[in-house]
């Protein structure tokens, strides 16, 4: 606007004279948005966070992430500085930087897929625990509804693995606890 002013008022003093600024340029600038410096912060410490959760996946899931060389090796010697706090936390902010040289949001999907899995997987042997305890105390009952929700388990294993838990002593419970809940995780996975 300013510009535009002073166009027309070189204009009228005789003077012809381009406006300093096209109209192109005052449209550019228009578009440019601005971000606060809270907004920034927040961007850089929402990086670091995920250079976080990158750090604490083993090596086989962190092949299923798209890396590149220079942030795969500085994940690898975050899991080497862990037990030192000062330089831990000094270099969640060099690989939140490596971060925001980069496009993060293949790194972001990757992650929450891997959290998806590792949830289903909880839930999934949540379950399978419930079932065991379930067996264990209510027995047969609990074995025919089992039998009935997933018309592929082996009954006949599950009475032998439930009645010799009742008439085990403690050790041996334990023992053949274990063996029915790999049972059931074989069956059922």
């Amino acid at each position: 606007m300013i510009n535009i002013i002073h166009g027309i008022i070189l204009t009228q003093m005789g003077q012809q004279t381009e406006a300093p600024f096209s109209s192109d340029q005052e449209h550019a600038e228009e578009e440019i948005e601005w971000v606060s410096k809270t907004q920034l912060k927040r961007d850089s410490k929402a990086l670091q966070d995920l250079g976080k959760k990158l750090s604490q996946f083993n090596p086989e899931q962190l092949a299923k992430i798209p890396l590149n060389d220079e942030l795969l090796d500085a994940i690898q010697l975050a899991h080497k500085i862990a037990n030192k706090r000062g330089a831990l936390k000094r270099h969640y902010q060099y690989i939140g930087k490596l971060l925001r040289n980069i496009d993060p949001e293949p790194i972001w999907q990757a992650v929450a897929a891997l959290e998806q899995v590792d949830t289903h997987n909880r839930q999934l042997f949540k379950q399978l625990e419930n079932w065991r305890d379930r067996i264990l105390a209510e027995g047969d009952s609990a074995i025919q509804a089992l039998c009935a929700e997933h018309g592929q388990m082996d009954r006949q294993k599950l009475r032998q693995l439930w009645r010799n838990h009742q008439s085990a002593n403690e050790q041996q419970r334990t023992r053949i606890g274990r063996q029915l809940f790999r049972e059931l995780r074989d069956q059922l996975l």
